[in-house]
């Protein structure tokens, strides 16, 4: 198993609250990050995150079009920095 290097400003942070499993902290923040960098990954994990998103929103066609296009903008704008588009 890996072991987690911290730096000292960070432990001294972390033994101010002894009272927190830090171990299962750290554990879900890593399980988070990896489902994200899965989800970027594949677009069949994209699509099924947006269709059990979408079955319980309460957002039209026409509000999700217009959202659409927003996150294409930002998307397109963020590359176009990066020098990438």
């Amino acid at each position: 198993m890996p072991i987690l290097q911290l730096s000292k400003e960070l432990e001294n942070k972390i033994r101010e609250f002894p009272e927190v499993d830090w171990s299962k902290v750290a554990e879900e923040a890593i399980k988070a990050k990896a489902f994200e960098l899965r989800l970027s990954r594949s677009k069949e994990l994209q699509k099924a995150l947006l269709e059990a998103l979408a079955s319980k929103s309460k957002l039209t066609e026409k509000d999700a079009l217009e959202l659409g296009k927003k996150v294409s903008n930002g998307i397109s704008k963020e590359l176009e920095e990066k020098g990438i588009a």
